[in-house]
């Protein structure tokens, strides 16, 4: 990802949004249906997913997408880990942020555009999806999810990929507008690969 900026989606000058602060806006979250990884985020409880990692009862998801993970349910609410990273360093506990309850989440967005580098395995620049990386990356980083993948901005420009973020806590999405003007790639370090901004 290179010339990174932001991008002032046209949705956001509309009254679902709320302007907070300069590329930061506040909205309901939407319930949606489940959309594979983008339904997904880092669990924000630390503890919590610490006691997860050590409980029995993961059992094997089911389906295109959730057959990658373990799945348990805690409290009436259901928790993931990618099978893969089980007992590693990413072993990271991840939560659906589709919400059940009925109860409005207001949640904090902003969006970014951006030149995909196929050189580093990222998506064609006229491709109209976004590569899972290093975005993933950009997300565990970061503590956010993706909430908007902008289909049409990203079927119709053949030179930039667009995306919104957003997350709970206005603090993270502070955080994530710190990777505007510079460059975000993966780099092979020895035996892992490691998120670059620089």
């Amino acid at each position: 990802m290179k010339n990174i900026k932001f991008y002032e989606a046209p949705k956001y000058n509309t009254a679902e949004y709320e302007k907070i602060e300069d590329m930061i806006y506040r909205t309901v979250e939407e319930k949606k249906e489940n959309t594979g990884c983008y339904s997904l985020r880092q669990c924000s409880d630390n503890e919590l997913a610490e006691q997860l990692k050590k409980a029995d009862g993961w059992v094997q998801g089911t389906g295109e997408f959730y057959e990658e993970y373990m799945i348990i349910t805690h409290d009436g609410k259901k928790y993931y880990r990618e099978i893969e990273c089980i007992d590693t360093d990413e072993d990271i506990i991840f939560e659906n942020y589709n919400d059940d309850s009925g109860e409005p989440n207001m949640i904090y967005v902003t969006s970014i555009v951006f030149e995909p580098e196929p050189e580093l395995e990222e998506n064609e620049p006229s491709d109209p999806y976004v590569s899972q990386y290093p975005l993933e990356d950009i997300l565990d980083e970061f503590l956010i999810y993706c909430y908007d993948d902008y289909k049409k901005e990203n079927e119709e420009d053949k030179e930039h990929s667009y995306v919104e973020f957003a997350a709970d806590d206005i603090e993270d999405i502070r955080k994530v507008l710190t990777i505007i003007g510079k460059h975000v790639y993966n780099k092979q370090e020895g035996e892992y690969v490691m998120l670059k901004i620089e």
